[in-house]
């Protein structure tokens, strides 16, 4: 990948000053070039094809075997809905996970299909590698979540995170039939809710019928407030429906569900004033009943942005899944490397025990020089999805992707110049 020195101008609107944002160094800087801030220590970290054995972030896929038939999950045709014995492989993977060195791991991820399906098998794995210098992150669809599975999670060493998947008010009509309101699941959230060590956030996905996010917090603070447990105890992350296809079948793009058309202008209406009013909240002290969430507080949301921009950080290039970073693994139970834990075994890559010969496929990683590179929001989307796709499959996911990211961009310039910024010469 070649550096591209190019700087994006910006508008203050409150001094009719221009600010220039440069997309290599993730700097702003005045007309003539001079740095705005302190310019950070600036350290290249660019995409490789290569695997450490020492991680900083594992992913260890278990399965694909799920209870839900999502409509726009990219792994709904690949699993199957029962509960799994123990894995056979168990003892197997035990042994070579030891082949890597997890010093500097901070966070390790157990996949699905859905996770908890997986239980026999998760339990082995977590009290071998339990350890209070990282998080374990939990993703499921919530259904097979019960009191057995946060009464295991609260005695660990490490911290837990559960990422619930819902959508809300689309949840019936996108995932399956709706499952929150059962007696048994409320017990089981608010046991989290009292876990020391245990979090938990609500994980939508954002689709063309499914983008308003001031209904969304509505749908989880009812819940939440309703059964009397404190609204500051859960956030909200937000992920952008995408455009998919299956490699196997070249007739099989789908579209239905990335935010399109007129509805992508309604989605960014409602998401720069959604973060208006977190804006508004957060430093006016008004009171507008907004969980904390992902455009916003916390991930790489505006606060969190805003924060690289006045440090100059933020110099990582590699996708946002970690694919072409070396230190980010992803592993099955049979202790192949893995491009992605949301494919078929396509993608299989190399083993965890000769790590030295991984060569990873299936990448698109060509995309900054070709059209991301001059994009003002690169940084934050970084390519979106790494994996190759037809090139109008690409361009669907990008406009919406745009669409998000330069409104959290520009919310952080407002909060750092106290105005509100605009692009000059806008061209998306």
């Amino acid at each position: 990948m070649k550096k591209l020195d190019h700087y994006t101008p910006f508008l203050i609107k409150e001094t009719g000053e221009t600010v220039l944002y440069n997309n290599y160094t993730n700097g702003l800087y005045g007309e003539d070039k001079t740095p705005w801030s302190k310019e950070g220590e600036f350290i290249e970290h660019s995409p490789t094809l290569k695997k450490s054995n020492k991680p900083v972030w594992l992913r260890i896929l278990l399965g694909h075997a799920c209870n839900y038939d999502c409509s726009y999950c990219m792994q709904k045709d690949i699993g199957n809905p029962n509960e799994r014995a123990k894995i056979s492989t168990l003892d197997t993977f035990l042994q070579n996970i030891e082949t890597l060195d997890l010093s500097e791991v901070q966070k390790i991820d157990l996949w699905g299909g859905e996770t908890l399906l997986y239980w026999k098998t998760i339990m082995p794995i977590i009290e071998k590698l339990d350890d209070s210098h990282f998080q374990w992150y939990i993703p499921t669809n919530g259904v097979p979540l019960r009191p057995k599975h946060v009464e295991f999670f609260s005695k660990l060493k490490a911290k837990v995170g559960i990422g619930l998947s819902h959508d809300g008010p689309g949840h019936e009509e996108l995932r399956g039939k709706e499952f929150l309101w059962n007696e048994k699941t409320i017990e089981t959230i608010k046991m989290i809710e009292a876990a020391d060590n245990i979090s938990m956030s609500f994980n939508v996905v954002l689709s063309n019928t499914n983008y308003d996010l001031f209904e969304i917090n509505k749908f989880f603070m009812d819940y939440i407030t309703t059964n009397g447990m404190n609204p500051n105890n859960f956030g909200i992350t937000y992920e952008l429906g995408r455009a998919h296809w299956d490699p196997k079948n070249i007739l099989s793009a789908s579209f239905e569900h990335v935010i399109h058309g007129d509805n992508l202008e309604d989605f960014n209406k409602i998401l720069r004033h959604y973060i208006e009013k977190c804006r508004r909240q957060q430093f006016l002290g008004e009171q507008h009943g907004l969980l904390k969430n992902s455009m916003f507080h916390y991930g790489m949301g505006v606060l969190e942005y805003a924060r690289t921009l006045k440090e100059q950080s933020l110099p990582n290039l590699v996708t946002k899944c970690g694919v072409d970073d070396a230190q980010v693994l992803t592993i099955d139970m049979g202790g192949n490397i893995r491009t992605c834990p949301h494919v078929d075994n396509s993608d299989l890559a190399g083993h965890i025990l000769h790590l030295d010969e991984v060569e990873l496929t299936g990448l698109d990683l060509d995309r900054y020089d070709t059209h991301c590179g001059k994009c003002p929001v690169f940084r934050l989307c970084k390519s979106t999805c790494p994996l190759k796709v037809p090139n109008n499959i690409f361009h669907a996911n990008c406009r919406a992707e745009k669409v998000h990211y330069k409104a959290i961009q520009q919310a952080a310039f407002k909060i750092l110049f106290n105005s509100e910024v605009e692009e000059i010469n806008e061209n998306s």
